[in-house]
């Protein structure tokens, strides 16, 4: 037996989560830079209010204690301490953040836009109908010759047709010589002296392929059923109408219910597939929009519309097809990235699984990790201004003020340390947050 290893250690995907872990957590957000530039401010000034004091005073002991109880550091800590929790959280749980900014930006997180293929659907696609138009082509040569021209193709829909052929007997014999994908249509491929078309109607007009009523009627009927349908011409010929449907996942219902509970308020459907299968997929779901028959850069568009339409958009797909919705989102989300380097590497947010549940709890942890930056802030600066307030009444002594100022230090780091408890409900605690 031979193994053929195709990467160290260091290569490895568990190797890339660490490293992926490790820098998210020395990432800062763009609160914690600002409280980063205000302590820069801060402390300066606390220096030079504790030497005007002592001056203007005479009073040594009332500077040094000033100087004392009115170091920042439980606001400092406030946010880090909240940012490696809530990353920590999320990397436990199997969702991988990229960083602190991107945690705090999923917090206004307001559309969501997901594919269907591989996102909404299990992304192993089978074939469910063979429907003949031709009579001089029985059902087996339609598979025959659609077969033949996926071969050559690497689209997941050509998977499903090489392995129903192989299976009834029929499957073809190497690979076409020639196959020319046609984004959004489908394929043409070269057999021998023969041409072979299997995609859509607009690639059969394309190719100046006359219409055939009763082929655009049954892939019509098949898109109705949320399948989608392949029109399969061999030359100028319309043999048969092919159907290819994927299992819609599970907890595709649950997830759409569970963000608008977190506070989003739209999901949207991005799809190359024809309107009648987007449908028909939508509405078992409960998607608010759909977009459908889109190219690359029609998905670009309409999430860039989403933004200038004044939403915070994340992007979820597989993160090759949809790459430039991805990186244009405020933030991209790769399903299932446990094994794709790509996704580890280059998405915001990669769950690493296809456990569809996890983007919902990612964003109600991202909004309750929110939640406890700003109760964190809200503690370190109400317990400084206290402090000063008490010092100046003489009634804080420099002992006393120690005591209280490392005391808010431990409130603000286990108020934070709460976040690293499972919580079933986030969702609703996220939308009260």
């Amino acid at each position: 037996m031979q193994v053929l290893a195709t990467g160290i250690g260091a290569d490895t995907t568990l190797a890339r989560i660490i490293n992926r872990v490790e820098d998210a957590q020395d990432a800062k957000a763009r609160t914690q830079s600002f409280i980063d530039r205000f302590s820069a401010w801060y402390t300066p000034g606390v220096m030079a209010l504790a030497l005007i004091t002592g001056i203007v005073s005479g009073n040594i002991v009332l500077a040094l204690t000033l100087l004392v109880i009115a170091c920042p550091g439980a606001l400092v800590i406030s946010i880090p301490v909240a940012i490696v929790a809530g990353i920590g959280r999320a990397a436990r749980n199997g969702i991988l953040i990229k960083g602190g900014e991107f945690l705090e930006t999923s917090a206004k997180i307001t559309a969501v836009a997901v594919d269907k293929t591989g996102t909404l659907t299990e992304g192993k696609p089978q074939l469910t109908d063979v429907v003949t138009v031709n009579p001089a082509y029985d059902r087996t040569e339609v598979l025959r010759w659609a077969a033949a021209a996926e071969a050559g193709s690497e689209h997941p829909l050509a998977v499903p047709i090489v392995d129903a052929a192989r299976n009834e007997g029929v499957a073809p014999d190497g690979i076409p010589e020639h196959v020319t994908p046609v984004p959004g249509k489908g394929i043409a491929a070269q057999v021998g002296d023969q041409r072979i078309l299997i995609g859509n109607q607009p690639l059969l007009d394309e190719f100046q392929v006359a219409h055939n009523s009763e082929a655009e009627s049954a892939a019509n009927t098949l898109a109705a059923q949320g399948k989608t349908p392949m029109i399969v011409a061999l030359d100028d010929t319309v043999l048969g109408v092919i159907g290819v449907a994927d299992q819609l996942r599970p907890d595709a219902a649950e997830m759409i219910a569970r963000l608008h509970a977190t506070g989003v308020e739209k999901v949207v459907m991005l799809t190359g597939d024809t309107r009648l299968v987007a449908e028909a997929i939508g509405r078992q779901v409960g998607i608010d929009e759909i977009h459908a028959s889109m190219l690359p850069e029609d998905k670009l568009e309409a999430v860039t519309q989403m933004q200038r339409d004044g939403y915070v958009v994340a992007m979820v797909g597989d993160g090759v097809n949809d790459a430039p919705a991805l990186a244009t989102a405020n933030i991209g989300v790769a399903m299932g990235a446990a094994g794709s380097a790509v996704a580890v590497e280059t998405a915001d947010i990669a769950l690493m699984g296809d456990n569809l549940l996890k983007l919902p709890e990612a964003v109600g942890l991202a909004r309750r990790t929110v939640s406890v930056m700003r109760q964190n802030i809200t503690i370190a600066l109400a317990t400084v201004a206290l402090l000063l307030a008490g010092v100046f009444a003489g009634g804080v002594t420099m002992s006393m003020g120690m005591l209280v100022h490392e005391a808010s230090v431990l409130v603000v780091i286990v108020n934070a340390m709460r976040l690293m408890r499972n919580s079933a409900s986030a969702p609703r605690q996220a939308t009260a947050a």
